[in-house]
């Protein structure tokens, strides 16, 4: 056989060598997604408001797609470690990140982060919101947002609010209440609700932002008083109990979340896929009614409305963080 009669043999075999190749690549195996089972990070350790949301609403998905989603809780870091390893891994769909507020608060408290949350992860949806609620002891003598900025007006000393930590977003919804109000307010950090609930009972803090589903117990036990809800909508945990917004606040608009994020170069027909999966999923009753259990709003809507609000509520914390010269612990 000659040269010339090779030629076309050989691009015959280059051909159907590039045609294999082709069958292996993300935008073919998007076409079969999903073929297993899916790893979902929660950067949190297990039994928070973030990590019980995330098992409801992924729980619901394995049912609507038929492959299951499975949790790993990777806490650590102020929720960097978890978040790290998310956004390092293959962009195939596989290992998704059960994204909390801290994602776009992080940059605001750190110089330097180990990724860029808007570069490295590509939104999918939002999974649930989680309100918070102003509490105070039954003999607090403020029983409104306007009463309590009153009493922070006139006072010599600052009140005292607690959250569950040094940056988290219940430490800056009270910042943001400070800031907005104009009342003086001393931030008292615990490491998580449930010492700051004791406190505010005892007497020795002024008052608590808390997570519904930490506080709605003693609310309903008649052990705290609610003043506020910090979303611009009343929640259906507590329907009697107004909004700061409603209040006199106007622009308060206030809860943590949790958003469904994929590392980057995930295709896009995978977006859709779970995209579509997590709006199904919400649009379950039952699921709906444990979420409201639990404190959570369900969330849903299109990876762009979700990219948009995570980048204004970067940009509302990076304010907040700056004003109030909030540090990480």
């Amino acid at each position: 056989m000659n040269q010339h009669s090779t030629g076309p043999f050989r691009r015959a075999v280059i051909a159907a060598a590039l045609s294999i190749f082709a069958l292996s690549t993300p935008q073919v195996e998007a076409q079969t997604y999903p073929a297993r089972t899916m790893q979902v990070v929660v950067p949190f350790a297990a039994g928070g408001g973030v990590d019980v949301a995330t098992r409801l609403v992924t729980e619901k998905m394995s049912a609507v797609l038929g492959q299951r989603f499975v949790i790993e809780n990777r806490g650590g870091g102020g929720t960097i470690v978890g978040t790290q390893g998310v956004a390092r891994a293959s962009g195939d769909g596989y290992t998704l990140l059960a994204a909390p507020t801290t994602l776009v608060i992080n940059p605001a408290l750190r110089e330097k982060m180990p990724y860029d949350w808007e570069k490295d992860f590509a939104p999918v949806a939002m999974l649930a919101k989680l309100p918070f609620v102003v509490v105070a002891a039954n003999t607090f003598p403020a029983n409104t947002m306007k009463e309590l900025e009153s009493l922070g007006r006139s006072q010599s000393e600052p009140l005292t609010f607690g959250s569950g930590g040094t940056g988290t977003v219940a430490h800056l919804a009270g910042e943001l209440f400070a800031i907005q109000s104009g009342a003086k307010m001393q931030h008292v950090p615990y490491r998580g609700e449930a010492p700051s609930l004791t406190d505010v009972i005892g007497g020795r803090l002024s008052v608590t932002f808390s997570t519904l589903a930490s506080a709605s117990g003693q609310i309903e036990g008649k052990t705290l008083k609610p003043l506020a809800v910090t979303t611009r909508q009343r929640t259906t945990l507590l329907p009697d109990v107004p909004t700061v917004a409603e209040q006199g606040y106007a622009d308060y608009d206030i809860s943590a979340w949790v958003a469904l994020l994929a590392p980057k170069g995930t295709p896009a027909e995978v977006i859709a896929t779970l995209n579509k999966t997590v709006n199904t999923a919400l649009a379950d009753e039952n699921l709906r009614s444990q979420l409201a259990k639990v404190g959570a709003e369900p969330g849903g809507g299109t990876p762009e409305e979700l990219a948009s609000f995570m980048k204004k509520d970067a940009e509302v914390w990076a304010r907040v963080v700056k004003a109030a010269n909030v540090k990480p612990e």
